[in-house]
């Protein structure tokens, strides 16, 4: 059913959206602190609009720190795309505005009680540093397509269980999924992942 917004919701639980991709582009430029959402995405070339556009809008206009979690390309191959877009990547590393990160290495487990995998560590690091750097908070888009590859799925349930729905920080996570990806999951687990965020996004 299709509500007056042009969304159609799959279940009364928890709000999923299909629209476009520009629509739920804008969304996620809209979206506020502490919000925490899921983005199914069909084809790579799509992840690197949301990114790239992301980027932009994160360290240009918001004037933020931006994480990307990257999980289908090299972050080399990363650092090109927003080179050739005119994103000064090196600039950008170099002054902690730009943090990227593969995603093997950001969901592999620490030793920490607190802090069980790296990126988490790396977003407590980073949201302290947005406060040294006066930066207004953390956007973060992550591909979490490595835990499907390593056959991670209880991992991977288990941590998005353990995340809020909103988190009481200046940080806005966004959660990607290639459909592929996210169409090895029972109906079960995706009610769990779906119900952990505040929003669900699908590119229609």
């Amino acid at each position: 059913m299709k509500s007056n917004t042009g969304f159609s919701d799959r279940d009364d639980a928890y709000p999923i959206v299909n629209a476009d991709s520009a629509t739920i582009l804008k969304a996620i430029k809209a979206s506020n602190y502490g919000d925490h959402n899921l983005i199914i995405y069909p084809c790579l070339g799509q992840f690197e609009e949301f990114y790239i556009e992301c980027c932009k809008h994160s360290i240009l206009e918001r004037e933020e720190i931006f994480i990307l979690v990257t999980h289908y390309q090299h972050t080399s191959v990363v650092r090109k795309k927003l080179q050739l877009t005119g994103i000064e990547t090196a600039r950008y590393e170099n002054n902690g505005s730009l943090v990227i990160l593969d995603s093997e290495a950001a969901y592999e487990q620490t030793l920490e009680e607190n802090e069980k995998y790296h990126i988490n560590s790396l977003a407590s690091i980073m949201t302290k540093k947005a406060t040294k750097l006066r930066k207004r908070g953390i956007t973060i888009l992550s591909d979490l397509g490595t835990f499907i590859l390593k056959n991670r799925i209880d991992d991977l349930i288990s941590y998005k269980l353990s995340l809020p729905v909103r988190f009481d920080s200046n940080v806005r996570p966004f959660c990607f999924y290639h459909k592929d990806d996210f169409e090895v999951l029972q109906l079960e687990q995706k009610r769990k992942i779906y119900s952990h965020h505040l929003n669900s996004f699908v590119v229609s």
